[in-house]
């Protein structure tokens, strides 16, 4: 069985990230240079263009004044978001390799309901500095999914299937399989691709416990939890424990009427980002 070493030797010359991605996680925050890169990347891709003026033209943003192109649209959404569709826009190709609905359905949509639920709670803790990070890292969190999932698509779909219809782990199942779990080898991949540390640190939370993770990774541990009691991904043993240690973390309200899981799953369907995934 291979091992995680000449794994990333079979990846290390695909573009399984595009370069693109990775020097628009790597933007600097909102500021002049910033949003001239953001600008001139996004104009290299008409169809996301032509999705990005969609949305800022949409009833919900646009106030009644169309728009025509990408510098009014970065002004009207905002550098953060535009920057955080546009990841969402092209972490969807990764997610579609060999085009498995299956893979497709539990990972992709479980990555963006955890990176938009996690951003809902930095909001309500007041945690603006969290916020968007916690989208970007939610994206990538599942980064060594991806990997496997090319490395050997067959075996992984395999995997995946019996992950689903069984009380298995995936982190067992792609032991067995594969001789690593997806968390180590998304920490290696992303390490030989130079992704931002943040996503790297994110991403090795995913094998902690809650009590043990940074901030970052107890936001992204709360809103995958959350996202699995929403039916964004399968459920798994731990995940009522889960959510009942993230909960005391953040001190949420466990008699809360209605119930968090409900509030949030409201918020997640009627969210403009979560809307526009459902356009990819």
């Amino acid at each position: 069985m291979a091992t995680v070493t000449e794994y990333l030797s079979q990846i290390k010359d695909l573009t399984i990230v595009p370069p693109v991605l990775i020097s628009i996680l790597s933007l600097e925050d909102d500021n002049e240079l910033g949003f001239g890169e953001l600008e001139k990347k996004v104009q290299s891709d008409q169809v996301l263009v032509a999705r990005l003026l969609k949305l800022a033209n949409s009833p919900f943003f646009s106030r009644g004044n169309p728009i025509a192109n990408m510098k009014q649209v970065i002004t009207r959404l905002g550098f953060k978001t535009v920057r955080s569709m546009v990841a969402m826009s092209m972490t969807d190709s990764l997610f579609s390799q060999g085009n498995y609905k299956k893979f497709r359905d539990e990972v992709w949509d479980h990555s963006i309901a955890r990176g938009i639920l996690s951003q809902f709670l930095c909001e309500e803790k007041k945690m603006r500095k969290e916020a968007e990070l916690s989208l970007t890292c939610g994206l990538m969190q599942d980064l060594g999914k991806i990997v496997l999932n090319t490395i050997d698509r067959t075996k992984y779909i395999e995997l995946l299937t019996e992950y689903q219809t069984t009380d298995k782990l995936l982190s067992e199942l792609e032991k067995s399989a594969f001789g690593v779990d997806s968390i180590e080898m998304g920490v290696e991949a992303a390490k030989l691709w130079k992704l931002p540390t943040p996503i790297i640190d994110a991403i090795a939370d995913k094998a902690k416990p809650p009590n043990e993770q940074s901030t970052i990774g107890q936001i992204l541990g709360f809103g995958g939890t959350l996202a699995k009691l929403t039916n964004h991904g399968k459920k798994d043993l731990d995940t009522d424990s889960n959510f009942a240690a993230y909960q005391d973390i953040f001190a949420l309200d466990k008699e809360a009427a209605p119930p968090i899981t409900e509030v949030y799953s409201a918020k997640l369907s009627s969210n403009e980002l979560y809307q526009f995934c459902s356009t990819l």
